[in-house]
């Protein structure tokens, strides 16, 4: 009779604590964090590097966990259905505010079923053609294409990905007209480009890095506000005579809606120390990536221009999904 009334005296405190007593106590237990991705994307180098570091920092295990499909609808789904309570998060990437206007069928709103915990990193796309292309900058291939429209080809890694419209951004800023050839995954998009298939594309730096080290593909730009610190060398749209374009694939932490606002600062304070530290972030830079943090207030609008934004140009383009 004792022991049941301290258990019910235990939970009693336990559902009495105010939201400042619940982020100083958690976690409590481990933290999933799902990659609706495979193994070995961005999404998931962010989250695994982040785990190790906030697992230390919390003495509480930080289990990440691949739950891929449908251009990562299937776990968003799950996360939006998940307890509110901060210990089931999940990495978001540029196509979560990229599928709403892709698929019919998706099984989430990101305004209403998610609350924006902390943008973590950002990585560039580039601009690429093969060695022996003419254009070497930027102002060179946009000057080629108004003079001959629709006699470039520029691959993607499939229809609808943000490595089709990265170029339909370009398209549609500068007047210009290429015609698309997709593929089933970026891989082979970059074989093409390599052996003179197609002319142009635009995937992660990442994948161009060691392509570009060795001259067998030039890299016209890269696609962010910045530079890259992988390819510090290499200008940014911007600098290339393209105004107002930038384009990120960009990684960062969501909860359910509901989860308390402290214990999201609480997550918030701790991912911001993890990503100051120069093991992190030079983690990260090895992947050609850049720590990038936003706070909630900041990241929560920031999807929503996101999500505006390519919705917009899917629109425009007829972008549509295979």
């Amino acid at each position: 009779m004792i022991k049941t009334l301290r258990l019910i005296a235990t939970l009693a405190a336990g559902l009495t604590l105010n939201p400042a007593a619940m982020a100083q106590a958690y976690p409590a237990k481990p933290v999933k964090i799902i990659v609706p991705f495979s193994p070995g994307t961005a999404a998931d180098i962010v989250a695994r590097r982040l785990g190790t570091r906030l697992s230390e920092m919390w003495g509480q295990g930080v289990v990440v966990e691949n739950l891929a499909g449908a251009g990562g609808n299937i776990g968003a789904g799950k996360v939006a259905q998940s307890a509110p309570d901060g210990y089931t998060l999940m990495m978001v990437g540029i196509n979560h505010v990229i599928n709403p206007s892709l698929y019919k069928d998706v099984p989430y709103d990101l305004a209403r079923d998610f609350k924006p915990v902390v943008r973590v990193a950002l990585a560039p796309l580039a601009i690429v053609t093969n060695s022996k292309f003419g254009p070497n900058n930027m102002q060179e291939l946009i000057a080629l294409a108004r003079a001959k429209p629709d006699s470039i080809r520029y691959g993607s890694g499939g229809n609808g990905s943000i490595t089709q419209l990265s170029i339909e951004l370009l398209k549609s800023k500068m007047g210009i007209k290429m015609i698309h050839v997709p593929y089933k995954s970026v891989a082979p998009m970059l074989t093409d480009i390599l052996g003179g298939q197609i002319d142009i594309g635009s995937p992660a730096a990442a994948s161009v890095v060691s392509h570009a080290k060795a001259g067998t593909l030039k890299v016209l730009a890269v696609t962010t506000a910045r530079r890259s610190s992988a390819m510090p060398n290499v200008p940014n749209m911007q600098e290339s005579g393209v105004p107002d374009y930038d384009v990120a694939s960009w990684n960062g932490l969501l909860a359910p809606t509901g989860t308390p606002d402290a214990v999201v600062e609480k997550i918030y304070a701790d991912v911001n120390k993890v990503a100051q530290s120069k093991e992190f972030i030079e983690q990260l830079q090895l992947q050609a990536m850049d720590v990038s943090v936003m706070r909630p207030e900041v990241f929560g609008p920031f999807l929503m221009a996101e999500l505006d934004k390519w919705s917009k140009l899917v629109r425009e383009s007829g972008a549509k999904v295979d």
